[in-house]
């Protein structure tokens, strides 16, 4: 199917978008990853357009037209990685606003990696999000962040850093809030953002009464960090189910 692509900004973020020629069923905005940008999702972008979607990749803080970043530099990642993650949290939530005033349709949010980290806080916190697709993410921060220190043989979190970063986490947020439905794709052989931190979100989840009935968890063998035309596959069933 043809797709239309426009460049432009949605709450002051620069964004692509895309469009099939026939009407729209459902509103995707698709969240790149840590160093990437959204010109290098475009073409992700134009498969999920194709299915019937109109299609929002905002630039990430710190990326693309919004600037650069040593991204692999451990100074970088101990300092910065959070506050990407936290400022495209709140740009998210504004841009699925603006979508949302605009257009009665559902609005869907999917991320990869730092994309996907900010899909999960998004969908723990806002009311204009219907449903989420976390890929090689973690919807447990404060785990991911204790299993990352361990492995570097870094110190453990200090209290107060703990303390700031609670209020954040999606994951009881999303354990005691709405049932919304939810999608989580993770490789089995992650070394970028390891499986750990997802399956402890997801084992916490099952606890949950009711969980299966919204959320899903996928994981896929001899997997690293990437995406595959299986998890395409999951993501466009997902959607057919949650439109």
């Amino acid at each position: 199917m043809n797709t239309h692509e426009q460049r432009g900004e949605i709450s002051g973020m620069p964004c692509l978008a895309f469009s099939a020629a026939t009407a729209p069923v459902g509103q995707i905005v698709l969240l790149h990853g840590w160093g990437s940008t959204m010109d290098s999702y475009a073409f992700f972008a134009s498969q999920i357009a194709g299915w019937g979607r109109k299609v929002i990749v905002p630039e990430l803080p710190w990326h693309g037209e919004r600037g650069t970043l040593d991204y692999w530099k451990t100074e970088t990642l101990q300092t910065r990685f959070w506050e990407v993650v936290l400022q495209g949290v709140r740009e998210v939530d504004a841009i699925a606003a603006e979508l949302s005033s605009e257009s009665e349709l559902p609005v869907t949010v999917i991320g990869h990696s730092a994309g996907g980290f900010i899909a999960a806080g998004v969908h723990a916190g806002s009311p204009h999000i219907a449903s989420s697709v976390v890929i090689n993410g973690s919807c447990a921060w404060i785990r991911f962040e204790e299993l990352l220190r361990e492995s570097s043989g870094l110190p453990p979190m200090e209290p107060g850093d703990r303390a700031a970063m609670s209020p954040h986490d999606p994951m009881n947020r999303i354990l005691s809030g709405p049932a919304k439905p939810l999608l989580l794709l993770h490789g089995l052989e992650d070394t970028i953002v390891p499986i750990g931190s997802q399956q402890y979100f997801a084992d916490e989840l099952a606890k949950r009464p009711g969980s299966a009935d919204f959320v899903q968890f996928h994981t896929f063998e001899r997997l690293n960090h990437v995406i595959t035309l299986g998890m395409l596959q999951r993501i466009h069933a997902f959607l057919g189910g949650a439109s």
